[in-house]
């Protein structure tokens, strides 16, 4: 047991620091390639943070654990959007941007009841099932919203984020061509590795005392893959730029549940759990509170008392799915 635990441990590290080597990586070529340091942010950096996801999405996929993936993923989104927008609010009130609110809110809404629709349409055998094509479905949407967001922030001309961008790439542009692939390569074994150790020994304690596959993904793994968000959550709290910190949690929901399902789907078509309906329905619930919030609060900002609701909540939720 406690080697199982230990190993999960170093599972997390290994995904963690892989994803940031990976990203500094890519980030340097992209940037000796010319590319401009918005589209790196939008792009490279936005999907290197959910790589952590995407290799346990992967590794679950081949091993058939299909309440693994879709587990991490809802249960990531939820995590998201109570645990690490609450614990954050507690460091300092969340700006509520309008345009991430009226625009991406919506949109992530629409994705859930996607996800709702497609995982109740086919039934195999005693379960429903979400199908390879059902995950080019996924895949598409989140490809989509990728280029709808960058469009946005092109049309926009964010500066901050512009300027943060540089700021960022810059440190990394120096770095010799030898030393960025070997950074490159350390990260991708880091991640291959840390996936596979959280993944096999969260299925082994699973199985040992009893646990389902989808209890393992909604709380171990969904906490283990969201501490980045949380590190970097309070970091920019403590730097008061919450500004943009709405729209990173509602674009990596999108991501979760159209690019992590939609990708496991297609390499092994997914079980899916009429238990996951109530997650998503929970997920919708939070995210119209999220928007009610800024309309009735003439500040559009998640203070401390509605941040300790969003937490009493998550813990509300994960004592229902023990």
């Amino acid at each position: 047991m406690l080697k199982e635990i230990l190993l999960i441990i170093l599972g997390f590290v290994l995904l963690i620091k892989g994803a940031d080597l990976f990203v500094d990586a890519a980030t340097s070529i992209a940037k000796k390639f010319g590319l401009s340091e918005m589209l790196i942010g939008l792009t490279i950096v936005a999907i290197g943070t959910s790589l952590p996801e995407i290799l346990v999405t992967i590794t679950s996929s081949t091993n058939n654990h299909s309440d693994l993936i879709i587990g991490n993923a809802i249960g990531s989104c939820i995590c998201n959007s109570l645990l690490v927008i609450g614990i954050i609010s507690l460091v300092r009130p969340i700006k509520l941007d309008k345009r991430i609110v009226n625009r991406h809110l919506p949109i992530g809404m629409g994705a859930m009841a996607l996800l709702m629709f497609l995982g109740n349409t086919n039934k195999l055998g005693p379960s429903q099932t979400i199908t390879r094509w059902q995950g080019f479905i996924l895949i598409i949407c989140a490809f989509f919203y990728i280029i709808y967001s960058i469009y946005e922030e092109k049309k926009l001309q964010n500066k901050k984020v512009t300027e943060e961008m540089i700021d960022y790439v810059e440190s990394k542009e120096h770095k010799s061509i030898i030393k960025i692939i070997f950074f490159l390569i350390i990260g991708i074994i880091g991640l291959k590795f840390g996936a596979d150790f959280v993944v096999d020994n969260s299925v082994l304690i699973a199985t040992r005392f009893g646990f389902s596959e989808r209890f393992i993904g909604m709380t171990i793994i969904a906490l283990g893959t969201a501490l980045p968000e949380i590190i970097t959550g309070i970091i920019a709290a403590k730097n008061d730029e919450t500004d943009l910190l709405l729209g990173n949690i509602s674009g990596s929901n999108i991501l979760n549940l159209c690019l992590l399902i939609g990708l496991g789907a297609i390499i092994n078509p997914l079980t899916f759990s009429f238990d996951f309906n109530i997650s998503i329905l929970v997920l919708i619930l939070v995210t119209l509170f999220l928007q009610l919030i800024a309309v009735i609060n003439i500040k559009s900002e998640l203070d401390r008392k509605r941040g300790i609701i969003l937490i009493l909540v998550y813990i509300y939720y994960i004592l229902c799915i023990i």
